[in-house]
């Protein structure tokens, strides 16, 4: 199925003056650097607050929603699972909003992060540009395998553990750099 079967696909906010951050603003701006990339984590707490000038076309963020990169070299999608009220996604994002059951928006957000994904953008996408960005269009058009819902939670589960087996090892190395450190300088003493 084409991703637009199974999803909507909306544009982030945009805002035709430079955001201003206001500290009693009534909407938080999700931004590219709310995201750390390497884990495609995301911290709720460094978002902006700000007053948009909304439009018909605005959609204020839903936990469950995907949050799909379309601008740069690197295309990737995260999925919300816990946001504050009225939170907008800023313009370099693409919102994708699962349309019905028959596809999990974890197991959707993992698959927007794959191989395939990432080489259908890659014929699809502007070439030749400073800053590639993909179109809404090229998105859309992006062929999903649906496999049984049990299928999709059991890949959400493993891509889970995966992550979580990723920060445990880079938390190692970093512990174990910090031993080989002291017990540098303890020789050199």
């Amino acid at each position: 199925m084409k991703l637009n079967e199974v999803a909507s696909v909306q544009s982030g906010y945009h805002s035709r003056l430079r955001i201003e951050p206001l500290e009693d603003g009534s909407h938080f701006l999700f931004q590219a650097r709310d995201v750390d990339v390497h884990s495609l984590n995301y911290r709720a707490d460094t978002l902006i607050r700000f007053s948009p000038v909304m439009s018909r076309k605005d959609w204020i963020l839903k936990m469950g929603d995907i949050l799909f990169m379309a601008r740069g070299t690197r295309n990737f999608s995260i999925q919300l699972k816990q946001i504050p009220d009225a939170v907008l996604a800023a313009a370099c994002f693409f919102i994708v909003r699962a349309m019905n059951e028959v596809v999990v928006p974890g197991y959707l957000c993992w698959y927007l992060n794959q191989a395939p994904v990432e080489q259908y953008l890659g014929r699809h996408s502007g070439r030749g540009v400073h800053m590639p960005v993909v179109r809404r269009s090229v998105l859309e058009n992006i062929e999903v395998p649906v496999p049984s819902l049990e299928i999709q939670q059991k890949i959400m589960q493993i891509d889970e553990l995966m992550r979580e087996e990723q920060d445990l090892l880079s938390r190692l190395t970093e512990e174990r750099k910090k031993l080989v450190t002291k017990a540098c300088f303890q020789a050199v003493k």
